[in-house]
């Protein structure tokens, strides 16, 4: 039973260390790393672990998405049958990413919610 414990002990620390680590990373923050445009698509890495294994990317078709909305720790994404991305990043590169988002999709709406204390 305690080898067990510890093993999970293990894991759960070097996911803390790593997850941890992509929300802090330069390179892992860029916003062509964040979205990733591949002409009619956008690849959306929207959370730490996206962010290290490509795979858990979410593809979203540029003209689909009518809103971008920013709060103060997420960048949204809104489609025209209303479903969300959300774009969790940190307060240091939520700015850039918000205005790389702006570039990607000419056509939508820009909403930036007031940043509460």
């Amino acid at each position: 039973m305690s080898v067990y414990l510890c093993i999970s002990g293990f894991l759960f620390s070097a996911y803390l260390i790593a997850n941890l680590w992509a929300m802090r990373s330069n390179r892992l923050n860029q916003p062509c790393y964040v979205l990733t445009d591949m002409d009619g698509l956008v690849g959306v890495r929207h959370n730490s672990l996206s962010r290290l294994f490509a795979g858990f990317a979410t593809l979203v078709p540029k003209q689909h998405i009518r809103r971008i909305q920013v709060s103060s720790d997420c960048l949204m994404l809104f489609t025209h049958a209303d479903d969300c991305v959300n774009i969790w990043l940190s307060d240091r590169y939520l700015p850039i990413n918000a205005h790389y988002a702006k570039m990607l999709f000419p056509q939508a709406e820009f909403i930036e919610t007031p940043f509460l204390p």
